[in-house]
């Protein structure tokens, strides 16, 4: 019962609500995280802190390929602020946790600081690889269909709903292709050498 109490107490006031999420782009995931890869996760593990007053849980990815930054590791383990420890669970607004065998792109906000969740915009910086006609599409971590990618102008102030913008979205049912992976990275890619050539000419 003491260890209900203490996460029911951390849940509700000292987790950030989905209001306390802000809206980025695309643009803006590719320019600000210190590392983007594609990865499978291996492994998860959820346990209680020190103190037990708290649930962490450890996600470990295969990194397939590194699309922006330096890693030479062939895994690398992230840890994230929820999940759940026997019948006791610890949930945080806007942060879906990595699921066992899942296969995505990643958009790390920092590879050396603990985080409440270490991915750049929370969800918004969690990518799905979905299969589909034999091609390897990307989705959304709510598994929306990605069909194309723009630049958004920045919206300051407004508030996240976990989805990244300047994403073209598949309607639900719809047909249409989504963006491939590799179509996907290049967009990444492309913003990430914009922000470096923009750096440059200052």
């Amino acid at each position: 019962m003491y260890r209900l109490i203490c996460v029911l107490a951390v849940a509700l006031f000292a987790l950030p609500s989905s209001a306390s999420v802000l809206a980025v782009s695309l643009e803006q995931l590719s320019q600000s995280a210190q590392m983007v890869f594609e990865g499978e996760v291996v492994s998860v593990r959820s346990e209680f802190n020190p103190n037990q007053t708290a649930i962490h849980t450890y996600a470990t990815f295969r990194v397939v390929d590194v699309v922006k930054g330096s890693y030479d590791q062939s895994e690398i383990t992230l840890r994230f602020l929820g999940g759940t420890v026997g019948d006791i669970s610890l949930d945080v607004s806007e942060s879906t946790l990595p699921q066992l065998g899942e296969q995505g792109i990643y958009f790390v906000a920092s590879t050396d600081r603990f985080l409440i969740n270490p991915l750049y915009g929370m969800d918004q910086g969690h990518f799905l690889i979905l299969e589909s006609s034999g091609q390897r599409i990307m989705a959304t971590r709510n598994k929306r269909v990605v069909v194309g990618v723009s630049p958004a102008p920045r919206s300051f102030g407004r508030l996240s709903n976990g989805i990244a913008t300047g994403l073209s979205l598949a309607e639900a049912g719809s047909t249409t292709a989504g963006m491939t992976v590799f179509q996907f990275t290049q967009a990444v890619r492309q913003y990430s050498t914009e922000s470096g050539d923009q750096e440059e000419g200052r």
